[in-house]
This record gives C-alpha cells, sequence and structure tokens, in this order.
C-alpha cells in the first residue's frame, strides 16, 4: 500500500453501519484518519444484508462522511463476513512426497489453495485459517525442509450461506459503485485485535453478544478451533421489553440505562422514570440473556474443548457492556469472564474508538487490508485551441495574385540608359542571386531558431 493512500473498512451490524478509514506504515501499525456510522435500521438482519437497495443508500451516506472528513475520494473497502450461519469446520489435505524429496513452502501453498477450493454444498468457503502439519501422521510445527513420505493439513475452514456475500456485492459494489477489495471474516478479525496470544494458547472462548447475533468462538493452541452463530442478540432483548408496552426506541433505552443482571438488578442505579417497573424490567431481561448465556454454554460442551479453557471466557461487543453481566455468565458458566480490550499495539490513536464497542470489529478489519483504497482520478490532459484558417475561394486568389502583379510592375524602376544592353541580363543576375541569399538566411535563421529552441 501506498504511504499517500489509505484503507477502508466497512462493518455491517444489526444496529449500526460502521466505516472506518485509516493509514498503516510498513511495521503495520495503524493511524485512524476517520470514522462513522449510520443506523442499519431493518436493512441489516442477524448480520446480512436483506434490504439492498436501502443497505446501498446508507452506505453511499457513509462513504461521502468519511470522504468529507479527509477530503479524499474512496474507490474500494474491505468488508466484514457476518451472519448467523456461519460456522468452522475441518478439513484435510495431503500429499504423497519421496522421502528424496523435502517439505517446500510451493508444497504447501499448493494444498492451502486446494482447500480453498473446498466449497460444501449449500455453502460457500469464505475463509481458510493456519493449518496444523502432520508428517508421516506426526505432528509438525515447522515441516519446511522436512523429509517425509506424506504431508497433511488440518484446516479450519469458515462457512456459510452464499447470500451473504451475493448481497454484499450487489448493496455495495453494483449500487453504491464501491470496489470490494476483499472479504474478511468478522469474528475472526475481531479475534485478533482483541486476544492475547497467550490466551490463545492456553484456551479461551471468544463471545461477541451483537446486536442480531452472539458469536463464539473457541481459541486453543494459538488457533481457532470452534465456531458457532446464536441468532440472539441486544435487539431480542429490546424487543422483549416491547411487550412491556413500549416503543422501540424507548425500550432500548430503558435497557441501556436501567437493565441488569444478577443479586443487585432491582436497585435502581439512578433516578427511576415513573414508567418504567425496574423488577419486571430486569425479569424480562434476565429470562432473554439466561436463554442466550446457556445457549453459549452448551455450544462450549458441544465443542470438546469445555475443559481445556485456562483463559476462560472473554466477551465483547456492544450487547456485552450491560451492567452486571461479567459476574452473572461466570457464576453460570463456572468458569472466568472478562472483558475484551482491543491492542493498542495495532492502533497508534483514536483512543475513544478502541474503547468503543460499536467500532471493534470495524477496525479489526484493517488489521487484514493492504491495499490502497483512494480513488484514483484520471486527470485529462487540456489541450490548446488550434487556430484554423479557412481556404480563400479560388477566384479571389486570382484577385490578389493579379493585384501583386500589378502593384510589382508599378514598382519597377526604368532601366537606366548609361547601362549597356549586354549588361541588363547582369543586372537581372544580380536580382535572383541576391533573392536567393535572402531566402538562405531565412531558412538558417529558422534552423538556429529551432535548435535553440530544443537546448
Amino acid at each position: 500500500m501506498e504511504q499517500s493512500g489509505f484503507i477502508v473498512g466497512i462493518d455491517l451490524g444489526t444496529s449500526k453501519i460502521v466505516g472506518v478509514l485509516g493509514r498503516k506504515n510498513e511495521q503495520g501499525v495503524i493511524s485512524i484518519l476517520a470514522s462513522e456510522s449510520v443506523p442499519s435500521d431493518s436493512c441489516v438482519k442477524y448480520g446480512v444484508i436483506y434490504n439492498i437497495d436501502e443497505a446501498a443508500g446508507k452506505i453511499k451516506k457513509l462513504i461521502s462522511l468519511l470522504e468529507n472528513k479527509v477530503g479524499r475520494k474512496i474507490g474500494k473497502a474491505y468488508v466484514s463476513i457476518s451472519g448467523k450461519s456461519l460456522r468452522a469446520i475441518e478439513h484435510k489435505e495431503s500429499k504423497l512426497l519421496d522421502e528424496a524429496t523435502p517439505v517446500t513452502f510451493a508444497i504447501l501453498d499448493n494444498m492451502e489453495q486446494q482447500a480453498k477450493l473446498n466449497k460444501p454444498d449449500f455453502f460457500t468457503n469464505y475463509s481458510v485459517l493456519a493449518p496444523e502439519y502432520y508428517l508421516d501422521g506426526k505432528y509438525e510445527v515447522d515441516p519446511i525442509d522436512k523429509i517425509a513420505s506424506s504431508v497433511e493439513g488440518h484446516y479450519r475452514l469458515i462457512i456459510g450461506r452464499p447470500n451473504i456475500k451475493a448481497n454484499l456485492i450487489k448493496s455495495i459494489t453494483d449500487k453504491a459503485q464501491i470496489e470490494i477489495a476483499g472479504f474478511i471474516v468478522g469474528p475472526v478479525a475481531a479475534g485478533a485485535l482483541v486476544l492475547d496470544e497467550h490466551d490463545r494458547q492456553l484456551g479461551c472462548a471468544l463471545v461477541d453478544f451483537g446486536a442480531g447475533t452472539t458469536t463464539l468462538s473457541i481459541y486453543k493452541g494459538g488457533l481457532l478451533r470452534y465456531m458457532a452463530v446464536i441468532p440472539f442478540g441486544g435487539r431480542t432483548i429490546t424487543k422483549d421489553i416491547q411487550e412491556l408496552g413500549f416503543v422501540f426506541d424507548s425500550a432500548e433505552t430503558y435497557k441501556i440505562r436501567y437493565g441488569k443482571l444478577g443479586k443487585d438488578k432491582n436497585k435502581a442505579a439512578g433516578e427511576l422514570s415513573q414508567e418504567v417497573d425496574l423488577r419486571e424490567l430486569n425479569k424480562v431481561i434476565q429470562l432473554r440473556q439466561d436463554e442466550i448465556i446457556l445457549n453459549v454454554i452448551n455450544q462450549i460442551k458441544e465443542s470438546g474443548y469445555a475443559d481445556q479453557l485456562e483463559a476462560g471466557i472473554i466477551i465483547m461487543g456492544g450487547a456485552a457492556q450491560m451492567n452486571g453481566l461479567v459476574d452473572y455468565f461466570a457464576e453460570k458458566a463456572q468458569m472466568p469472564v472478562k472483558r475484551a480490550i482491543a491492542k493498542r499495539v495495532y492502533i497508534n490513536n483514536a483512543a475513544e474508538l478502541v474503547q468503543n464497542p460499536i467500532y471493534t470489529q470495524g477496525l479489526s478489519l484493517l488489521l487484514f487490508a493492504n491495499e490502497n483504497c483512494e480513488k484514483a482520478e484520471n486527470k485529462v490532459p487540456v489541450i490548446e485551441p488550434v487556430q484554423v484558417i479557412p481556404p480563400q475561394p479560388v477566384q479571389q486568389q486570382k484577385e490578389e495574385e493579379h493585384s501583386v502583379k500589378t502593384q510589382e510592375s508599378e514598382e519597377q524602376p526604368e532601366p537606366s540608359k548609361d547601362v549597356p544592353k549586354g549588361k541588363k541580363g547582369k543586372k537581372h543576375d544580380d536580382g535572383k542571386q541576391t533573392s536567393f541569399f535572402n531566402f538562405f538566411e531565412k531558412i538558417q535563421n529558422f534552423g538556429g531558431t529551432m535548435f535553440k529552441d530544443e537546448e
């Protein structure tokens, strides 16, 4: 990426569409230049575009807001892949070798390309994650230059419904006229931004509480091992609160202001509105939150890593900000729970964005962006107009030539009587010779001027 350009990430969430624009230096550290968000309203559900035209209009508005902040045009952007159909599956690729040929980068790259071509029925392969290699059936951290009769790669494929990608292309490329530089799986990118290598090695469950979905990603030995998406989120809780007789906006406000889990859930943190029955409000919130948490715990058990998560559970996302959630979740799961924090080693400014959970996934997209997203302006060269002199009519040209000849004959002096008749021709010849030298001198002057200009 050129230092004069920038990179752009767009995260399409159920509650907001977020855009982040920044610049990455040679060390991979990102400086944020601009950020914006617009409400998704009803055009995005469960992280997937449902209304293509409405989403395109919102993306155009988002791009315009970013362009106004930086004073430059955006030609392309990196886009997040998310949705309730996403999940991780295991896939194996193997290759037989002769015991005289060592394993090379080319062999491993060819195996990875084959893994990318694998497409399960009715699903799209959105990402191939770092594999584990086995030489002759034995695990090998670094297989390069090792001798073996066979090499096997164990990959994790992130798959999902084809309409996730198709609707993004229709809205962003076809309608909003913004080229997609790359598709990045949002939960994987977010994990790279908020998780320590220490936590990934020990084993942890990253739980992203979003507006439409709750995503579970399990890491062990430094690699993603399991992924599942639960189709409930913060917006589901808000809709439950609406059943108490509130409009959606009021229900969302009361959830954020008064919502609380745990033993002290019925103690008001501030002045309570007369419209709100705190006991009923938190009873509704806890019932739905119990369902989400129990689904997450069940998926952790299904993964087979429940007893291997030494780093516990790490929570993130806008809906993870509810009061009392950390302690309540830890009590239910019987393991430590903490909030995720974006690593400042990757982003050297914009502290307010790093601390805002709404922007976490959008910021994480920039970690994987390497293409200049600035729109190339095609400058049209300015051509000076050429003055064209129209040709004169033939009759007019003849009349002008006749007029010139008449004028020349009138101006010709009569020959002197003192000059002998035999000398008339010589004088005529001298005239021709003078005229020839004058003409040659003009040619030399023109040539000298031309070469002088070139010099």
